[in-house]
């Protein structure tokens, strides 16, 4: 299945615009010369850019706003969208209570291992980008992201 760029142009677009009106309410914070909807305002700003890009280019290539391809027809593909959902909803559910750092490890080695890479390869790669992905959002942007079991 692949739908148009320009379907999903607008959606992404529509989506930005609303995280740009979002970000336009949240509060300065004292001291600072940047508030809180600095970064979201950039990055709704660059979204919203990729948006108008794919809505030209959806436009130039158009054959329909949905053409199903063969590999949307196997089960395979549909049971390896289902399993993405799966790990968004499980990273929802457990990092609280897990926290982070382990629940990351495991739901990149589940999408690794899936998308067929060798177990160990994927393992290393799961640790090594949970540990950048933790010290860039922790260290560098000073989000604290959830301590779970690793908590006090």
């Amino acid at each position: 299945m692949r739908v148009n760029d320009a379907i999903i142009g607008a959606v992404l677009l529509a989506f930005a615009i609303a995280m740009f009106a979002y970000a336009r309410t949240l509060p300065a914070i004292p001291g600072q010369e940047y508030g809180a909807a600095v970064f979201p305002m950039l990055i709704s700003t660059g979204l919203a850019g990729c948006g108008i890009l794919l809505i030209a280019s959806g436009r130039r290539h158009w054959q329909g706003a949905v053409v199903w391809n063969d590999w949307a027809r196997t089960h395979h593909a549909w049971v390896r969208l289902a399993v993405v959902f799966a790990l968004i909803l499980a990273y929802i559910l457990a990092a609280p209570a897990l926290g982070f750092v382990p629940i990351s490890i495991v739901i990149l080695l589940v999408f690794l291992v899936m998308m067929g890479v060798r177990w160990w390869i994927a393992a290393a790669v799961a640790v090594a980008a949970t540990f950048l992905i933790q010290q860039t959002f922790v260290g560098l942007l000073r989000v604290p992201l959830p301590l779970g079991l690793l908590g006090p």
